[in-house]
């Protein structure tokens, strides 16, 4: 998978000069919307650092972090549009912004789809990713690789944790992505979604726009989410990744010397972005932790078998817009 989808969007131009062809510098800007420090934002900068070393003179790339350039969804739009020969955009939304181009890629927002990180890793590795990102290209994206944030995590503002369903979550709103999947599991969940830009996601925790949201622990920590909840219950309910997309006309008119070269870097990247995400789990909500601020809480396992038993029916909801056939083969994949 990591091979199959590593890669960068570019575009290229050429001068005639008397001695032949001389190629000039392609200059990539890779737009996210996280923190530097977040597995997403050191995987974009270890991929512009490798680039800029091992391609100098034939690439340059520049990251633009913390919605600089453009939000998720914008730069998806700039990406279709763009028509530039010499510039090209990259970018890694989450997985929940690319379902208006493919219904099938709603199984990674699937409650309890994935038991953990090793699940997402099985099916992000199969050649089922390819059927699921296949249908991209015809909007004009092509899929390039997937990087890890992690599983998701709950917190809340109150009195009391989020550990019994639906009693806790009973009139609390929870920020969620642009996601019909995550909106549905909220409702199961006994909660009001509210879909928001992750830029207006602290302020709305802040000044009780929302009482709680769904994240990894990066986030949590990286945009101080944790400063303004009281509790985080370690639910592990679904994943959060992103999609590494470019432009298909300006990927699939690269030379393909520049594109393997590209490929290989990028497939070092996506590796690396595996290793950050794992070290965040851990480092992070140890940082969270030792702030004092909001107390991490477990799921029993009586209490984890209600959350579940709780969003059970999220799944059968959405089967025929990701497909019946393509669910099964998942669920196969993963032993269930």
């Amino acid at each position: 998978m990591i091979k199959r989808f590593s890669g960068i969007l570019l575009a290229a131009a050429f001068s005639l000069s008397a001695t032949g062809v001389v190629a000039q510098e392609y200059v990539i800007k890779f737009s996210h919307v996280v923190a530097l420090g977040t597995p997403k934002g050191k995987a974009a900068d270890l991929f512009a650092k490798l680039v800029n070393e091992r391609m100098k003179g034939k690439v340059h790339v520049e990251v633009f972090p913390n919605s600089q350039l453009y939000n998720d969804n914008k730069v998806m739009e700039a990406m279709r549009l763009s028509d530039s020969k010499t510039t090209g955009i990259m970018a890694a939304p989450s997985l929940s912004k690319f379902v208006k181009f493919s219904r099938t890629i709603q199984a990674f927002d699937i409650p309890y789809l994935f038991n953990d990180i090793n699940d997402v890793h099985k099916l992000v590795d199969s050649p089922l990713m390819a059927k699921m990102t296949q249908p991209l290209e015809r909007k004009g994206l092509k899929a390039l690789s997937l990087w890890d944030n992690g599983m998701k995590v709950f917190s809340i503002r109150g009195d009391r944790p989020l550990k019994k369903v639906p009693d806790d979550f009973a009139g609390k709103k929870f920020r969620i992505q642009s996601s019909e999947v995550h909106a549905a599991m909220i409702k199961a969940l006994g909660g009001v979604p509210q879909k928001l830009p992750f830029k207006e996601v602290y302020q709305a925790l802040s000044q009780g726009g929302v009482d709680g949201q769904e994240n990894a622990w990066s986030n949590v920590y990286s945009k101080k989410f944790y400063e303004v909840q009281d509790y985080i219950t370690v639910s592990n309910h679904s994943y959060l990744g992103y999609m590494v997309v470019v432009s298909a006309s300006f990927w699939n008119g690269l030379p393909d010397d520049i594109r393997k070269e590209l490929t290989a870097i990028m497939a070092e990247a996506t590796e690396a972005n595996r290793r950050f995400a794992a070290e965040a789990d851990k480092g992070d909500r140890a940082r969270i932790e030792a702030a004092g601020k909001a107390k991490v809480v477990e799921l029993t396992a009586d209490e984890l078998a209600q959350w579940r038993k709780a969003v059970s029916g999220v799944e059968g909801k959405f089967s025929k817009q990701i497909g019946r056939d393509l669910l099964k083969q998942i669920h196969d994949l993963l032993g269930h």
